[in-house]
Order: C-alpha cells, then structure tokens, then sequence
C-alpha cells in the first residue's frame, strides 16, 4: 500500500490554521502469525474466563472454528 502522499508546506500550514495537529500512529499487523494467535489466545481466554464466572448466555462455543472464515 505504501506512504500516503506527503502533503506541501502550504497545505500542511493551512491544516494547522484550520486546528488540526499532524499525529502518526502504529497499528498491530492483523496480518501476521504472531497477532492472529494472540488475539485466538485471547478470545479463548475471554472465553473461559466468562464460563467460570458463569456467564454462559453469551458463549459462543463454536467461535474458534468461525475465526478464519471471511
């Protein structure tokens, strides 16, 4: 995907002038091994967590083999 298009001084003096403040901020990669299995690890956990406490209303028990699907 890339940078986007850098914007010109001016440009960037105007967004100021407006009220604006440039910020820059990171993202996890929902794309890579590490942070899909994670975030099943902590769905998993959520899980178990609201089956002790006993909260089992809103447990899907089938939601690990519907995590991948689109």
């Amino acid at each position: 995907m890339g940078r986007p298009r850098e914007i010109s001084p001016e440009e960037r003096a105007e967004l100021i002038r407006q009220g604006y403040r440039p910020i820059e901020i990171w993202v996890p990669d929902t794309t890579s091994e590490a942070y899909l299995k994670e975030a099943a690890r902590q769905a998993r956990a959520a899980v178990e967590a609201d089956r002790q406490a006993g909260i089992t209303e809103l447990v899907d028990e089938n939601i690990a083999e519907d995590w991948d699907k689109p």
